[in-house]
């Protein structure tokens, strides 16, 4: 059904949730999700990024501004050292958990999408067979919504190991950064969880912060809270619904109104392993709020960050993904999920939707010669409030074991702060960051001709000219 505007407001950044991950409270749209499992190393960073996957040599240091001619891709000038669980991820131990239905973290074959065909027993016999491969067609059906929860929380169990040996060997801390006064930022999903903090931190830094959320009252109480808090008088609210395609495209024409400039533009907003329903736009809500909601936005301002970008200072685009993109599918016949919906999946889909987004964008940026470069974020998991639509047994341990195996909010908003203004990542794009620093994402993640499909396919949902036909026609 069309999901009205009093429907679960879950505009957070996506770090949290399924699998692990930040949420948000489930009044606004909500945290993202769960994290990649890290390395303690960390990895420099080189030039403009193209998205190809970096090598796996070992070195340590946190990303660092490229040298002078340097024109390699990050990918391409740094190491790290990953510990075990690192190399899980690396070497497609959780693609392997997919157990036999397309593969997680693999985008389904055409042939594959859709409806399994009937079975033989049920072609070769006639109506009285039809009977046993309907139950066999039930069983399949159930299968296909239990494995992609087995894998995205077999991901989350990953992920909290991960972090668990991060918080007791390094722990987490927000670098100091420069001031930033002069810099407008925008925050999707930044009402509560996650996005708060990301706002609250850059409004300390001396930023100009525009809050994206879809609930007036609590925007404008996130507002009040970070004035008080930064004394600081450059925070505003502007209402946003990233379900509805009407809403993101006003809250764009109110922002140009005002004729700022736009530094960094934060997409963080989220929902979690909410039932299955669709946006006022007919979309599978997973699908359309946090991914193709943040498509449309991100398309929509480029014009302004284009402008905004300058050499030695580009403009910044920084999209908060999730360790479950490591288990997702990419089902490009089927991303409405209509075909055995699995909460599970479909959150995991749009995050895995959201890092092709950013490589593709990246490398198109590039070519243009944009002062822009974008990268994906993973926050781990964090202790928000998009785990209501959780497992009961899921909430239980989280319960118990929240305050040691989860980060807070402020934890979880660091890596999206070193993205918006780390001096070392001046000019550097097409990477995934996890603690600070640039790790592999999934191997399907480089797929280029997936990135272009899934492009072409977002520019038909949302009504927009494909940005790649232009690129090449120059």
């Amino acid at each position: 059904m069309p999901r009205s505007r009093g429907a679960e407001k879950a505009l957070e950044s996506s770090g949290g949730g399924g699998g692990g991950g930040a949420g948000s409270d489930p009044g606004t749209w909500g945290d993202h999700g769960a994290a990649g499992p890290r390395s303690p190393g960390r990895r420099r960073a080189g030039g403009r990024a193209a998205s190809r996957p970096p090598p796996a040599s070992p070195s340590r240091g946190r990303a660092r501004r490229p040298g002078s001619g340097s024109g390699q891709s990050p990918a391409s000038d740094f190491q790290s050292r990953r510990p075990p669980l690192a190399e899980l991820c690396g070497r497609g131990v959780l693609a392997s958990a997919g157990c036999g239905l397309g593969g997680a973290g693999q985008a389904r074959p055409e042939a594959e999408a859709g409806p399994p065909p009937p079975l033989p027993s049920a072609r070769r016999r006639g109506g009285g067979g039809g009977g046993g491969g309907r139950g066999r067609g039930a069983a399949m059906s159930l299968l296909s919504r239990i494995l992609p929860a087995f894998r995205v929380h077999y991901a989350g169990v990953l992920v909290i190991l991960s972090q668990l040996y991060q918080r007791c060997r390094y722990g987490f801390s927000l670098p100091a950064f420069s001031s930033q006064h002069g810099s407008v930022a925008i925050v999707t999903g930044g009402l509560c969880g996650i996005g708060f903090s990301t706002a609250k931190h850059l409004a300390k830094l001396g930023m100009h912060v525009i809050i994206a959320g879809n609930d007036e009252r609590q925007g404008q109480e996130a507002v009040k809270q970070i004035k008080e808090e930064t004394l600081t008088s450059k925070v505003e609210f502007l209402f946003c619904d990233l379900a509805s395609m009407k809403s993101i495209r006003q809250f764009v024409k109110e922002f140009k109104k005002k004729n700022y400039p736009l530094h960094v533009l934060i997409n963080n907003a989220g929902i979690m392993m909410v039932p299955q329903r669709k946006t006022v736009d007919g979309f599978e809500e997973h699908f359309g709020v946090n991914y193709l909601g943040h498509f449309l936005l991100t398309n929509l301002l480029l014009d302004i960050l284009k402008k905004t970008g300058c050499p030695n200072h580009n403009a910044r685009v920084i999209t908060v993904s999730s360790g479950t993109h490591y288990v997702g599918e990419l089902n490009m016949d089927d991303l409405q999920s209509r075909h055995c919906y699995s909460p599970c999946g479909a959150y995991a889909q749009s995050k895995l939707a959201l890092v092709l987004f950013s490589y593709q964008l990246q490398q198109l940026l590039a070519a243009e010669g944009s002062h822009v470069t974008a990268n994906v974020v993973d926050p781990g998991v964090v202790n928000t409030a998009l785990y209501k639509h959780v497992f009961w047994l899921t909430k239980l341990v989280k319960s118990f074991t929240y305050w040691f195996l989860f980060k807070t909010p402020d934890e979880g908003a660091i890596t999206s702060i070193y993205a918006a203004v780390a001096p070392e990542l001046e000019g550097v794009g097409g990477c995934y960051l996890y603690h600070e620093e640039i790790i592999k994402s999934s191997d399907v993640t480089y797929d280029e001709d997936l990135q272009r499909r899934l492009w072409a396919e977002s520019c038909k949902m949302v009504g927009i000219p494909n940005m790649i036909d232009k690129v090449i026609s120059t």
